[in-house]
């Protein structure tokens, strides 16, 4: 088997492999990528924990390195994971796209190879190499979308760029001070910090780079402009990859580097810094929901509903409760495959239809079922409805929640749930139900290699919704690993103090149910589709069919009453307004269309270098 370090050469110099093939055949480029990544999850799955490997000198007594954990191989395997299956839909998809995306399929590559650094990194400053390698690989790819993706890319560049600087300070702070920059030795030494202050800053700067990545509110803002303009395939990986950097940046800032060990408990076990960063985590789960109802866009929707989600993660991991650390971590698995689902979805509806917008859409069901049916089954996970494995990781958050007597944090976390039946249904309600434009009477299903990583998404989310052992076992490693009491569970069933889940019963109820239902269905009378003609409302036959059309202003009559609420995204646009104002006076000031004005300034140059001198 290869070394870490000879599959991350492999991915760096496969992305010129992958431009070039591309270049030649479009779909030859995606099949090599799809074989690349699709090899790296094989590897992942067989590698050993504990492998170290050495990667270059930051000086004569500190080194980057590569090691394995279970942490690292947790997160991998659901990165790669995402993108073996995303690159296998790309196969198709990109011989739809005009323009050529061999720069896409290269940075893609790039992208993955960067990821697969961060998540094996044993140190500080290697992580953030391999960091910046990812970032900068999603940045280029960004443009690629529609006509607001340069923006776009430009709010995610400067927001990435505010997280990973504020990672950096924290990263040569930390060297400055102790002389290390290992994960492991990095923990001693802040554990026996005597600086309260000081191990605040260490935590909260490291922990930035996550908050960004992850759409954490303050720092949420980038989300809905960099998922709505990215190309649509792209956006899965995005959402279902690129996100979970994030959430391990996170992972490592509340339990690699134990909070619960180096600062008091404030609430329930539950240390203040923890308790701020839940705070953030429930302020993100409500504007993510909110925010979410009112989006006409499916992508900004969803957009907003991964900050939602994101919210739910970052409150389950900081609690560092066995039950609860093990629902955030379930959680990151579950909103990665939803997330491919969703958006691998709306990627068939928009190359169909050719827009993004709700109200455009209609009764797409009877054109593309399964795609319907990839869209229902990863809203019901992402609602949190059991069968699906999208209730296992909500309901052992809820369980910690309620268990810690975090009551208002649990309300908020509840309101969620429900909130995202609402968003979920617009999409559902106003693109794939209702009335089909005459526009789309001949549009077709997905092909069938596009239709391949959905159903088997669905599939996924349905098997570990009834049998999650496979996913527990890896988070018990790795709760393990990093001292926290593991969770209890015998396969299908979860164990805590509040009571027992059984996976097997709870599916043989929905299963029993829907039999039930169906059986219903065929004895009682169908639903009968007749002519427009026959349309009669409100005094008037209605004759357009667009007259039915209802979702402009779906949720109206919620939507009014936060409409004048407070924006941050309003806020970070005013202070760029203001910033690019003082740009434009300076530029405006020393550089003069006239060379007078550059003599002038010259002069005042070497008149302050004269006054210096003397």
């Amino acid at each position: 088997m290869i070394s870490i370090t000879n599959l991350i050469l492999v991915f760096l110099f496969g992305s010129l492999i992958s431009y070039l093939l591309t270049k030649a055949n479009k779909v030859l480029g995606s099949i090599f990528n799809f074989l690349l990544t699709a090899y790296a999850l094989y590897f992942l799955w067989n590698i050993e924990v504990g492998r170290s490997e050495k990667l270059f000198n930051i000086f004569s007594n500190v080194q980057g390195s590569l090691t394995v954990t279970n942490l690292g191989k947790f997160f991998s395997l659901v990165s790669f994971l995402v993108l073996a299956f995303v690159a296998f839909f790309v196969i198709d998809w990109i011989r739809f796209k005009p323009r050529s995306y061999a720069a896409f399929n290269a940075f893609y590559l790039l992208m993955a190879g960067g990821s697969l650094g961060v998540f094996f990194a044993n140190d500080l400053i290697t992580l953030y190499v391999f960091w910046e390698i990812a970032v900068l690989a999603s940045f280029l790819i960004i443009p690629m979308g529609d006509e607001s993706s340069k923006k776009a890319a430009v709010t995610y560049a400067v927001m990435s760029a505010l997280g990973s600087y504020m990672y950096l300070f924290a990263a040569f702070s930390i060297l400055n001070r102790y002389g290390v920059i290992s994960f492991k030795e990095v923990s001693i030494n802040l554990l026996n910090e005597a600086s309260i202050g000081y191990k605040w800053f260490v935590i909260l700067f490291i922990a930035a780079a996550g908050i960004v990545k992850s759409g954490i509110f303050p720092l949420h803002t980038w989300l809905r402009k960099a998922y709505g303009g990215s190309p649509d395939a792209f956006t899965a990986a995005f959402s279902g990859q690129l996100s979970k950097l994030g959430s391990y940046v996170l992972a490592i800032s509340l339990a690699v580097f134990p909070t619960v060990k180096m600062f008091s408990p404030l609430y329930q076990g539950v240390p203040t810094l923890n308790y701020i960063l839940i705070w953030l985590g429930n302020i993100s789960i409500i504007l993510g929901t909110f925010m979410a109802i009112r989006q006409n866009d499916m992508k900004q929707l969803i957009a907003y509903s991964s900050v939602a989600n994101g919210g739910y993660i970052l409150v389950g991991l900081a609690t560092l409760d066995s039950i609860g650390f093990a629902g955030g971590l379930f959680h990151v698995f579950n909103h990665a495959i939803i997330s491919v689902m969703v958006f691998l979805s709306f990627a068939v509806v928009i190359l169909r239809t050719g827009t993004s917008k709700i109200d455009e859409m209609g009764g797409l069901i009877w054109r593309m079922p399964m795609t319907f049916v990839t869209y229902l089954v990863g809203i019901i996970s992402l609602a949190g409805i059991p069968p699906t494995s999208g209730f296992i990781s909500k309901w052992m958050i809820f369980n910690t929640l309620v268990r810690h007597g975090m009551f208002v944090t649990a309300a908020i976390a509840f309101i969620g749930s429900v909130g995202s039946f609402l968003y979920v249904f617009r999409p559902l309600a106003g693109v794939f139900l209702g009335q089909l434009k005459k526009k789309h009477y001949d549009l077709k299903e997905a092909s069938i290699i596009m239709l391949i990583p959905m159903l088997l998404m669905v599939a996924l989310t349905v098997l570990l919704g009834v049998y999650p052992k496979p996913i527990l076992d890896l988070i018990v490693s790795v709760e393990t690993e990093l001292g926290i009491k593991p969770l209890e569970h015998a396969g299908t069933i979860i164990k805590t103090p509040l009571g027992s889940w059984n996976t097997i019963t709870v599916f043989i109820m929905f299963a029993v149910g829907f039999i039930i239902a169906f059986i219903l269905y065929l004895l009682f009378p169908k639903a009968k589709k007749v002519e427009l003609t026959n349309q009669y409302t409100g005094g008037e036959f209605l004759y357009n069919y667009d007259l039915y059309h209802y979702a402009t202003g779906f949720y109206r009559f919620i939507e009014r009453l936060y409409d004048k609420h407070p924006s941050f995204e309003k806020l970070y646009e005013m202070i760029g307004v203001f910033f690019k104002s003082i740009g434009d006076f300076v530029t405006g000031l020393i550089y003069k269309p006239s060379p007078s004005g550059y003599i002038f300034w010259i002069s005042i140059v070497i008149l302050i270098l004269y006054w210096v001198r003397w």
